[in-house]
């Protein structure tokens, strides 16, 4: 009884980026992808909910569960969502399921997550098909290419559009692609 040691936690591999994330990747220029633009997945007016998480708009929980629901997070907004849902009461550091119900493939940049959306159809429902999880992965991949590419000849900056088809151009410190939130 005595002898008895506390359990010893188990270190967690955090997953390196893949090597396909890392290197150059060729993106066929006539894949759709190509021309996507991309589109702020945050403006103003976003936010519809009474007691807003920052970063994490509309955040929610279904009645009776504990299951929670939100628009597209920034990284911050990420942590913020947690710590909301778990309090001081469940750990963060357990198991918790994020499920994405994204059709477009995502990136974030500098922190905040920006989606590859044809050109006709900013600011509305983009119904985009038959979209599958293996899909959504890979596109996400070449739009970050497409990104990277474009941030390369645009001086260290990328072109955005909002909702509102406004155009702007941000300096890029920091690009990756959703799947590597995780």
């Amino acid at each position: 009884m005595g002898d008895d040691k506390p359990e010893e936690k188990k270190e967690e591999k955090v997953e390196e980026p893949k090597e396909e994330e890392t290197k150059a990747r060729k993106v066929d220029k006539a894949k759709p992808i190509w021309d996507a633009v991309a589109m702020a997945d945050h403006f103003k007016g976003n936010q519809k909910l009474p007691d807003p998480v920052e970063g994490c708009p509309n955040f929610r929980r279904v009645p009776g569960y504990k299951v929670y629901c939100c628009g597209q997070p920034t990284i911050a907004g990420f942590e913020a969502a947690l710590t909301k849902a778990c309090g001081d009461i469940y750990p963060k550091d357990g198991k918790i399921l994020w499920i994405n119900l994204r059709q477009e493939p995502d990136v974030y940049v500098n922190g905040v997550p920006y989606c590859a959306r044809p050109p006709n159809k900013i600011g509305e429902y983009a119904e985009l098909g038959n979209v599958k999880r293996a899909n959504v992965k890979d596109d996400e991949l070449d739009f970050l290419a497409v990104c990277q590419d474009r941030i390369k000849n645009g001086g260290g900056k990328l072109k955005v559009v909002d909702v509102e088809k406004k155009q702007s151009e941000i300096e890029v410190k920091d690009i990756f692609a959703f799947n590597r939130c995780h």
